[in-house]
């Protein structure tokens, strides 16, 4: 494995210790293993070409014109001061390709709207830059409540531009979002940072996002967009229909077209740490965006599933290198039973779990509903009081299974368990198919495989040392290859 290093012009937090960066540019993916499921004989995961070529993500360049301090445009840093964004959009404004906009230490209380956009109070510009002096030390502080579309900083169809260093909380006061069945309370912007419409080559980077309702951090139906060390925390609410998630990746709906302007990919999401005590989800993939690189993020706690493929076609995507722990759900969840306006079924094809750290949840790995092709690779489950299995499969075709270690706590944990699929309203019922479990290495207090339902279970190679049940069948399951 070669040596971490930072990677790109300006990605100051950006450490890939697990083979995200090679040679002399951004981050690049691990070869896919070939030979493992049906749909990588063809395109591959991560951060690769249709070809399977991999490529590297571009980011903006580092200033090279003017530093244009908001102070000098009227913005005033004392809390309480006025509305400070005006001043803010001056100095954009007054910006040109390669400029700086900078945010000295202070609160600045953003309390308009953009005169262009009623639902923003900031827009990102082409080729600029708008940097803090660190979060926590430059606060944006905005006075959305609750606007449906709110977004303190928005960036539409916009392209070589960064936003860093900074906090973006509001003036929301009172409870924080922890049901995940009611709405409420809610409050504060709709969107912390939102990255939309075709956006290309953005940098969000060290900045924390609090006391927003529904995504801290999203990018929609754009590419090339790196976030990277970021904290985001403390959701107003958590309830159905999009609530509550840290940092949100999305394609359009219904679109898996490759050669649109705005089909999502090549995005990275890196290094950021999420603190899930009142977040629905950390990490969640939506729509048919493929090809991103969900890398090295740390998530503690959680109310629903942390790293969700949210089952509506997400694909090719690589997750690795993520340590997740104490969520009550699963850590890495593909395939989703719910949906409001949009009914959730499976995942996309191909998706490559491996490497991850996944302490204490209640599952390690979760695939359901049909989602298929799934490589669940070298990861690390450890379960613990709470932990009810460590990887699961419901139905999902395809999907492989090897060289994980999982290690149970109590007697009531199964390292790995292939299960019958219940489905959803009718959608995503079955049994899982075509799966190999080989070479894992399964120990500790709980159990080892348990295969309750399925057909073509090839069990291959692995090492059992379990207190409990090293190995359970049950009538009518087809299961090839010995037993451990």
């Amino acid at each position: 494995m070669p040596t971490p290093r930072r990677c790109g012009i300006a990605l100051g937090l950006l450490a890939l210790s697990l083979s995200a960066c090679t040679g002399d540019g951004p981050a690049s993916p691990r070869p896919t293993p070939e030979g493992t499921t049906s749909s990588q004989t063809g395109p591959r995961a991560g951060l690769v070409a249709p070809d399977g070529t991999p490529i590297e993500v571009p980011l903006p360049g580092p200033p090279s014109g003017t530093s244009r301090d908001v102070t000098a445009f009227g913005a005033d840093p004392e809390r309480g001061t006025g509305d400070d964004a005006p001043g803010i959009r001056k100095a954009l404004a007054a910006s040109d390709a390669g400029d700086e906009v900078v945010l000295p230490a202070g609160v600045y209380d953003l309390r308009s709207a953009h005169p262009d956009d009623e639902e923003a109070n900031l827009l990102l510009a082409d080729d600029v830059r708008l940097r803090g002096a660190g979060p926590g030390a430059t606060v944006l502080r905005t006075s959305f409540d609750g606007e449906e579309d709110s977004a303190v900083v928005r960036a539409v169809g916009v392209q070589n531009a960064a936003v860093t260093s900074l906090t973006i909380t509001s003036e929301h006061v009172g409870e924080l979002g922890s049901d995940p069945d009611e709405e409420g309370p809610g409050g504060g912007p709709m969107y912390g940072v939102q990255i939309d419409q075709g956006s290309r080559r953005i940098l969000v980077e060290d900045v924390a996002v609090e006391l927003f309702q529904r995504h801290g951090i999203t990018v929609k139906a754009s590419r090339e967009v790196t976030v990277t060390g970021c904290r985001v925390a403390d959701a107003t609410s958590v309830g159905p229909g999009g609530s509550g998630y840290g940092i949100a990746v999305e394609g359009r709906v219904d679109q898996r077209d490759p050669d649109a302007s705005d089909d999502s990919r090549h995005n990275v999401v890196v290094d950021n740490r999420l603190d899930g005590t009142h977040l629905r989800h950390g990490i969640l993939l939506q729509f048919p965006t493929h090809n991103n690189l969900i890398a090295d993020n740390t998530i503690d706690g959680g109310v629903l599933d942390a790293i969700d493929l949210h089952g509506e076609g997400e694909y090719l995507n690589e997750i690795r290198g993520n340590t997740v722990t104490d969520v009550d759900a699963a850590a890495v969840a593909l395939g989703n039973s719910g949906g409001e306006q949009n009914r959730h079924d499976a995942s996309g094809e191909g998706n490559w779990i491996h490497d991850n750290r996944l302490v204490g949840n209640a599952q390690g790995v979760l695939v359901i509903l049909g989602t298929r092709d799934t490589l669940i690779d070298a990861n690390e489950v450890v379960g613990r009081s709470r932990s009810v299995v460590g990887i699961e499969l419901r139905n999902a075709p395809g999907t492989v299974v090897r060289d994980n270690t999982v290690t149970g706590s109590d007697a009531q944990f199964w390292a790995i368990a292939v299960t019958e699929d219940d489905g959803a309203d009718g959608r995503g019922a079955g049994v899982a198919t075509d799966v190999l479990i080989a070479g894992n290495r399964l120990a500790g207090a709980g159990n080892g495989i348990e295969v309750e339902a399925g057909r073509d279970i090839r069990i291959e190679e692995n090492t059992l040392d379990v207190e409990g049940t090293p190995w359970q069948v049950s009538e009518g399951a087809e299961v090839e290859g010995a037993r451990p």
